[in-house]
């Protein structure tokens, strides 16, 4: 899709594939860069309040927002990322669960005309009872068609 092509009030979920985390994959990630006891410490994150192992929030943003990338929707028009609006956590996110993922257009603007414009993206993200895990919205900058 190039600029042009999004519409604000757009939604594209049917095309995302759903995300499962693996709790090793999780275990991993948080070794690496988010090494608190509820990421990485299985009996240490089973006395916390979550129970059990969750996710890094960044490492939940980037599988989740991966699923986007993936299909390939912005691919022919996406020149970058310019910066996130909003990143909230609402629920944690447990290995072994299928998450849901929306995207919905929430805002576009044109920056150089027939060049390029911003478009902002609001990645919405539920747990296998609806409820919201993740709300977060980004902006990135796009090709026109003309480009």
């Amino acid at each position: 899709m190039y600029f042009e092509d999004y519409v604000i009030g757009q939604i594209f979920d049917k095309e995302i594939e759903p995300a499962i985390l693996t709790e090793e994959d999780i275990i991993e990630n948080a070794g690496k860069y988010d090494p608190r006891d509820i990421h990485c410490d299985k009996n240490l994150a089973k006395k916390s309040r979550f129970k059990g192992i969750i996710s890094s929030g960044i490492f939940s943003i980037m599988t989740f927002w991966s699923k986007w990338v993936k299909t390939g929707i912005d691919s022919d028009g996406m020149i970058c990322g310019v910066s996130i609006e909003k990143a909230k956590w609402l629920k944690p996110v447990y290995p072994n669960v299928k998450y849901d993922i929306k995207v919905k257009i929430v805002n576009k603007k044109i920056r150089k005309e027939n060049i390029d414009g911003f478009v902002t993206y609001q990645m919405i993200v539920e747990n296998p009872e609806k409820d919201l895990v993740l709300d977060f919205i980004v902006t990135g900058l796009v090709k026109c068609r003309n480009d």
